[in-house]
């Protein structure tokens, strides 16, 4: 309770001081696009934590999860594609390498998506500028492991250990909302696999998402 009534804070009391000023004249007319813009994006942040906490909530539930047989190689091509513009802005390439052309999984389809997006947009995020992202599947004992690695700033040593905890952001990184990474460990563990940070890896973040073929 106390680090969710810490996240709402900020961005209320940010959204109550532009309206305010707005309302008492020291914010002048022609600068309200800009502050009402400002008060969108927070409302933005309040809603996406807002959706976290439902997220986290939920799959505590029964039957959250709705499991089917899929490829796994087409929906990484198809969320790593869903990010064409982002990567061009950065000039970020892909480099995709399958175990087979088809790898079958039985999973929540909808769920793994939202993990895949998450671990390519935090690559994305904390790479490079004219770098490589690199999306490697490989099966092993009747499970398969989801390589997502960048060659970005990495975590600290110090704080890995905490990336998979609800409401902890990396200090000196982007900041977030501190549910992106608790949440997709929760879908990993729901559907018997897991998610992990590769901490020996050094040149960058590797996160390894293993499944049940």
């Amino acid at each position: 309770i106390a680090n969710v009534s810490h996240d709402f804070r900020s961005p209320l009391t940010s959204i109550k001081g532009y309206l305010e000023a707005i309302i008492d004249g020291t914010i002048p007319p022609e600068m309200y696009e800009k502050y009402l813009t400002r008060v969108i994006s927070e409302t933005e942040r309040l809603t996406k934590l807002t959706q976290g906490m439902l997220t986290l909530n939920s799959l505590d539930s029964k039957g959250y999860l709705s499991r089917s047989s899929f490829d796994i190689n087409r929906v990484i091509k198809d969320t790593a594609a869903s990010f064409e513009g982002t990567c061009e802005k950065k000039n970020i390439n892909f480099e995709l390498t399958f175990s087979d052309s088809m790898q079958m999984v039985y999973a929540d389809l909808g769920k793994i998506q939202q993990v895949l997006y998450n671990l390519i947009d935090n690559a994305i995020k904390f790479s490079h500028q004219d770098s490589t992202i690199y999306i490697q599947t490989r099966i092993k004992n009747e499970k398969i492991f989801v390589s997502v690695k960048d060659t970005g700033i990495g975590i600290p040593a110090e704080q890995q250990e905490n990336i998979f905890k609800p409401f902890t952001e990396v200090k000196d990184l982007t900041t977030g909302d501190g549910l992106g990474l608790p949440i997709c460990s929760l879908i990993a563990a729901k559907m018997n696999g897991s998610l992990t940070l590769d901490i020996g890896y050094t040149k960058g973040t590797r996160f390894i998402l293993e499944l049940h073929v």
